[in-house]
């Protein structure tokens, strides 16, 4: 693609905003190629310049978000170190800021997948350890799965727990089993 990169962004973000405006109404495995564009305003050509599939432009939306939470997360570090509140308190706020996406990002049916590249690309960033045992990988799987999994039900019920609330679960859950288990395995 030889157009300006002001032109290439905003017609990918046209696709991009117009299958999140399909997805508010209907399941995202249902989203047709043609219903993007449609909304959109370009045709299906244009479409395939961008995204190969509706399954790319889904991906390309999740990796935004992953991104723009490294982002956040690297700007939080000091001597290569983001502290575990910390660390939580910018998941929980780049969650906020993108809420709407990211609501859609953690539908029922694409939960455990988007769960899994946020363990994948955010946790694993941050939380590099060069000794893993196999037993360590399951215990960090346990305890980032079920966090992120409860920030995202938060997020949806925001009424249930208040922010505060769940960061400091997450703190005594920190303390008490996640780091004990990972010095235990050392």
């Amino acid at each position: 693609m030889k157009k300006q990169p002001e032109v290439t962004d905003a017609t990918r973000e046209a696709f991009v905003s117009a299958f999140f405006q399909l997805a508010k109404r209907k399941s995202i495995y249902k989203i047709t190629i043609q219903e993007i564009t449609d909304l959109a305003g370009y045709n299906r050509t244009t479409f395939y310049r961008y995204f190969q599939d509706v399954f790319a432009l889904m991906e390309y939306a999740e990796d935004q978000f992953l991104e723009s939470t490294r982002a956040a997360l690297d700007s939080q570090r000091t001597d290569d170190q983001i502290g575990q509140r910390q660390f939580f308190e910018t998941v929980i706020r780049c969650f906020h800021e993108q809420k709407e996406r990211v609501s859609i990002l953690l539908s029922e049916q694409n939960r455990s997948h988007f769960l899994r590249r946020i363990r994948e690309n955010v946790t694993y960033n941050v939380y590099r350890l060069g000794n893993d045992t196999p037993k360590k990988q399951v215990v960090r799987d346990i305890y980032f799965y079920g966090i992120f999994y409860a920030i995202s039900v938060n997020l949806q019920s925001p009424d249930a727990l208040s922010d505060e609330d769940l960061l400091d679960m997450i703190q005594r859950l920190f303390e008490n089993w996640y780091w004990p288990e990972m010095r235990e395995n050392a």
